[in-house]
């Protein structure tokens, strides 16, 4: 397990010091973390293309001396290249489950969670090459409050409606792994859907759209529009669900433009959702 898990741990080493220091230093760390994956076998060399285009492309994309129709071609192939990283539909990352088809209730439907080696690059990538646009500093009091507010609002809010609409019921529990869960769920999921669906997404609408606040709001409705279709697999009310949540991570971001304001909101709802409630949902 633990051989198994060097990579992603690498990965996460990469996460951290791309927050703390610079692109090159982040690059330097995930090239270690590929070349440990193809030695366990978490990766194997069809892998190797997507992600070179994905990185390629991430810095032509940001490159001042490249003329700028080919800055904006490079910016869409990545796009397109982290979209398809994000779904798991690019060939040779062999993920390593944590939770496989695991039953935390009786009558919550099986779960299973994968460690992701290619979302999870994908997200980082885009916030190296398109968010972290000077260095990190520590989130400030009104970051934190802001944060704090909306959490405690989305909370009041989705988890009546989801017990309403019958999708969980009250659970209280921790089951075995939760810290890794914890985990996976701030640095890899929260890391890769925020970078994408607010960062890029709802960001890259704010930079494009005109500056007046409905337009703001279009670009926060059309991040959690697309945040909440991209958890179609999970039905019609997970759909909703997320949607509405997806408003409130947007909100976060685009009051503080910070990305991890909007990974804090993320986690908190996921960690109330897991400790205290059906997980992932009832069966339905």
């Amino acid at each position: 397990m633990m051989i198994d898990g060097l990579p992603y741990i690498l990965l996460l080493l990469a996460i951290l010091v791309g927050w703390r220091t610079n692109l090159k230093w982040s690059i330097l760390v995930i090239g270690f973390a590929v070349i440990s994956g193809l030695a366990v076998e978490r990766l194997v060399p069809a892998a190797l293309g997507s992600i070179a285009i994905l990185l390629v492309s991430g810095w032509l994309a940001n490159e001042s001396k490249i003329p700028g129709l080919w800055r904006s071609v490079s910016g869409a192939v990545f796009l397109f290249v982290a979209i398809v990283m994000s779904n798991h539909l690019a060939p040779g990352f062999l993920n390593l489950a944590i939770y496989n088809k695991v039953q935390f209730s009786e009558d919550s439907i099986p779960f299973t969670m994968y460690l992701n080696f290619d979302k999870t690059l994908a997200g980082l990538s885009i916030y190296l090459f398109f968010l972290k646009t000077k260095p990190w500093t520590a989130l400030s009091r009104f970051d934190c409050l802001v944060s704090l507010k909306t959490l405690a609002l989305l909370i009041v809010l989705i988890l009546p409606l989801a017990l309403l609409a019958q999708y969980i019921r009250v659970d209280f529990k921790f089951p075995a792994l939760g810290g890794i869960w914890i985990l996976n769920n701030l640095f890899f999921v929260c890391l890769a859907e925020e970078a994408l669906f607010r960062g890029l997404i709802q960001g890259g609408l704010e930079k494009i759209l005109p500056q007046a606040r409905i337009w703001s709001l279009v670009s926060i409705a059309v991040g959690a529009i697309a945040f909440g279709l991209a958890h179609y697999k999970g039905g019609f009310a997970y759909v909703a669900l997320a949607t509405v949540a997806g408003l409130f991570y947007g909100y976060a971001y685009s009051k503080t433009a910070r990305i991890e304001s909007a990974m804090l909101v993320h986690l908190g709802l996921n960690m109330v959702h897991f400790v205290a409630f059906s997980y992932p949902a009832l069966i339905r």
